[in-house]
């Protein structure tokens, strides 16, 4: 039997107050500052009413405007410590796993905030 992999939230992350950004190979998007303390994170908004960091990979950048050469959706989940999740993919590349909460919110939380909860 499949059991859900479920870790526990170490340390609060808050979620960008923006309609996450969905790209999709060719999106273009405006670019924005560097993330305070990720480097390689950007913020990135297209120009109507999303906006989110991305990792500087997913995007070719030429001066504050960027074209997504892979697929990324920004959606941060806001947790708590002693919080649980539910893990369903974990990105080493970009440092965060993709997670859902307790109300099926659906969202990256960065990895040094996950502690893997051991197998009954």
């Amino acid at each position: 039997m499949l059991k859900a992999i479920t870790a526990t939230v170490l340390g609060d992350q808050e979620a960008p107050d923006a309609i996450p950004l969905t790209l999709h190979p060719g999106d273009e998007v405006a670019l924005g500052r560097p993330h305070p303390d990720r480097p390689g994170y950007v913020w990135a908004e297209d120009g109507q009413i999303s906006a989110g960091w991305v990792p500087l990979d997913v995007i070719d950048a030429i001066g504050d405007r960027g074209r997504a050469t892979a697929e990324y959706c920004s959606a941060e989940l806001t947790v708590a410590a002693g919080d649980q999740v539910r893990v369903m993919w974990k990105d080493p590349a970009h440092g965060a796993w993709w997670c859902e909460d307790r109300a099926s919110e659906r969202g990256w939380v960065r990895a040094e905030l996950l502690q893997p909860d051991e197998p009954d």
